[in-house]
């Protein structure tokens, strides 16, 4: 089973990590997750993530240049990143950073807080 891009029944968009990543397959999860951000975004609906990390092996190390570049670019309300803690953690909050969005995605090592931080009415929304 590979990755996954999905709108979830909460109309959010999950992207499910499965195992080793490179650049193309960030790339194609990047392009699967725009369709489904435009779609929302004509609807009025929020433009909402859950990177699901939990199933990810390894990323080269292009890939997680091109992970920064994507999540840039990428025009989400908020991103809720869900992995382990611990350095996968360190990583993903310095990557995070790096985007200069920090204020609109964070990294959560328990779904349910992932997805209530998501959920929460946002001041002007």
């Amino acid at each position: 089973m590979g990755n996954r891009v999905f709108l979830n029944p909460d109309n959010i968009i999950e992207i499910e990590v499965v195992g080793d990543q490179n650049s193309a397959s960030v790339e194609l999860m990047a392009r699967q997750a725009n369709i489904l951000i435009t779609q929302l975004k004509a609807v009025g609906k929020p433009q909402l993530v859950l990177d699901n990390l939990l199933q990810m092996g390894s990323v080269d190390p292009e890939a997680r240049k091109l992970v920064v570049e994507v999540a840039k670019r990428m025009d989400y309300d908020r991103l809720a990143m869900l992995g382990h803690g611990g350095l996968m953690s360190f990583g993903a909050n310095l990557m995070l950073r790096a985007t200069g969005r920090g204020d609109r995605a964070h990294y959560f090592s328990d779904r349910e807080e992932a997805l209530r931080w998501l959920k929460e009415p946002r001041p002007g929304a």
